[in-house]
């Protein structure tokens, strides 16, 4: 009988001592992010009726169950020497944000040109829009011109007047010549600048400066174009469209082209270069 009772006392302490302490069993629905103070812990799941916690230090702690699309829910808990139970309820759907449509990048408008003015002879009377302008240099350039149409005109004693209209493209320049001699006014573009194509259906040909340039990706970049108007012609399979296109000095001319019914045909814009 000795034997036995030491054998029972042999046996109970053989068995580990267990302790609950840490125990959080987090009751929800499967699939949601559960993170214990802050930092991600585990995800829910049918198995473990939500998520079970253990070893958790004890002192407070907060939960936080997260569901996308909802507000996620938070819990302080208290973590003592016996398992506790945190219960998840129904979420409330997130307040949706006011919708705003992507900000369009600001065009870059083309400023104003320039004239450049030379005579023959040298010196002689030079207007543009009637202001007087003194031309006594071998070349005169007039700055801060309001695109569009302005008239021009060259006089001296002894000779006949000339007279005529030059138009400035944006960002341009213009030379106008005042040959009093010959008696005849000439004018000539000036500058350089790009054309950058888009276009839908993407392959096509586009004709500018009587050249053609295929198209056969996303986007034609066409460069060294003459400052001034120019026609654009777009060909797609026997289709065609055509629009008169401003180059302008210093900067690209972007041209967004469209075959689809409905949409704008031609869409400009410009930016530097």
């Amino acid at each position: 009988m000795r034997y036995v009772r030491w054998f029972m006392v042999l046996l109970l302490t053989s068995i580990p001592v267990v302790s609950f302490a840490g125990d959080v069993q987090v009751l929800c629905p499967p699939a949601l992010r559960v993170y214990l103070d802050g930092k991600a812990v585990g995800a829910s799941s049918a198995k473990e009726d939500g998520l079970f916690l253990a070893d958790v230090k004890e002192g407070s702690h907060v939960i936080r169950v997260e569901r996308d699309g909802f507000l996620p829910q938070s819990f302080k808990v208290e973590v003592e020497k016996v398992p506790i139970e945190v219960k998840v309820g129904e979420f409330s759907p997130a307040p949706q944000a006011p919708h705003e449509s992507p900000a369009a990048p600001a065009e870059v408008v083309p400023t104003a040109g320039s004239l450049i003015v030379t005579s023959a002879p040298q010196n002689c009377a030079f207007e543009v829009d009637g202001k007087a302008e003194s031309k006594s240099v071998p070349l005169l350039r007039i700055y801060d011109l309001a695109p569009g149409p302005h008239t021009v005109s060259f006089s001296k004693p002894g000779f006949g007047p000339l007279s005529g209209v030059v138009t400035i493209p944006p960002g341009g320049e213009v030379s106008v010549r005042g040959d009093l001699l010959a008696g005849k006014l000439e004018t000539a573009s000036e500058g350089e600048g790009s054309l950058r194509v888009f276009s839908t259906p993407e392959i096509c040909s586009v004709q500018i400066v009587g050249k053609t340039h295929d198209k056969t990706t996303t986007v034609l970049n066409v460069t060294h174009l003459p400052a001034g108007e120019h026609r654009m012609v777009v060909n797609w399979r026997g289709r065609q469209m055509s629009s008169n296109i401003l180059i302008t000095a210093r900067h690209r001319t972007v041209v967004t082209v469209s075959f689809i019914r409905g949409d704008e045909p031609f869409v400009v814009k410009y930016e530097p270069e």
